[in-house]
């Protein structure tokens, strides 16, 4: 399907996407992530090591490339989140979202008056014929909380009632330490999957959906199973890294050549 007739993000992330995940800075980087066929690419400002100036040429690369650009805003502060939209992004992930008034304040910032606080001004959206996302047809931007805490998957039910949270994600480390459990137990750990039905299951009932950050292609199929409906890769830099590593242990195994004929004479 060509973009232009492609449905909107909001009600595309219901459709089982895989999404690709920048931390470096850079918009060869984006560029290369963004060319990979991800349905989406998020550009990780909180943890990444992405600065303000190197966000804008990152979300034009991946322009360039078709594929639709969310940024991981450094926390749920107004700030971060115009810039990002003002820059172009798709959407935005906001971290550490833990109860209703959090994820109102959230929803706030993502949208122009009066259904929220944004503030309009001539940027990169306007100057890409986009004009503001009000009600003139343009799509507005779409609003991802992040629940990554005890005191958020308590809090679903009534973040759920939100207007304008458009979609929950799930940051798998930070739910497990929250619950005093290691890291690890997102593999299978039965007390971490009661935390993710605890999660799911109210978003179920009320059609928004949920996403996850997955380490690797079985935790993907493994979070698909439980309900999950889009997903985001491991980093560019945790790629790069394995695979550097891969290599590098590759070449200095030592491999067996087989000793060569003897020569026996006549």
């Amino acid at each position: 399907m060509d973009t232009a007739a492609r449905p909107g993000l909001a009600a595309r992330l219901g459709t089982d996407l895989i999404g690709g995940w920048c931390q470096l800075p850079g918009s060869a980087t984006a560029e290369l992530m963004g060319a990979v066929g991800f349905d989406f690419v998020c550009v990780d400002t909180q943890h990444g090591l992405i600065g303000d100036d190197a966000l804008l040429p990152m979300l034009q690369a991946l322009d360039a490339t078709g594929t639709p650009a969310i940024v991981r805003v450094a926390g749920n502060d107004s700030v971060p989140i115009s810039r990002a939209l003002d820059r172009g992004a798709a959407g935005v992930i906001v971290p550490l979202v833990n109860s209703a008034d959090e994820a109102g304040r959230a929803a706030a910032a993502c949208h122009y008056p009066p259904l929220g606080t944004l503030s309009f001004g001539p940027t990169r959206v306007s100057w890409r014929g986009g004009g503001a996302a009000t009600a003139d047809g343009v799509e507005p931007p779409v609003c991802i909380v992040m629940v990554e805490t005890l005191a958020a998957v308590e809090a679903v039910p009534a973040i759920l009632d939100v207007d304008g949270v458009d979609a929950v994600f799930v940051g798998p480390s930070d739910l497990a330490l929250s619950a005093g459990l290691p890291t690890g137990a997102q593999g299978g750990d039965p007390g971490y999957d009661a935390l993710l039905r605890a999660i799911l299951d109210p978003c179920r009932e009320r059609g928004v959906p949920v996403g996850i950050y997955s380490a690797s292609a079985d935790h993907v199929h493994r979070f698909r199973g439980l309900g999950f409906s889009f997903f985001a890769l491991l980093s560019d830099a945790s790629m790069l890294r394995a695979a550097a590593a891969a290599h590098l242990t590759a070449s200095r195994t030592a491999q067996v050549t087989p000793a060569p004929a003897r020569w026996s004479g006549y």
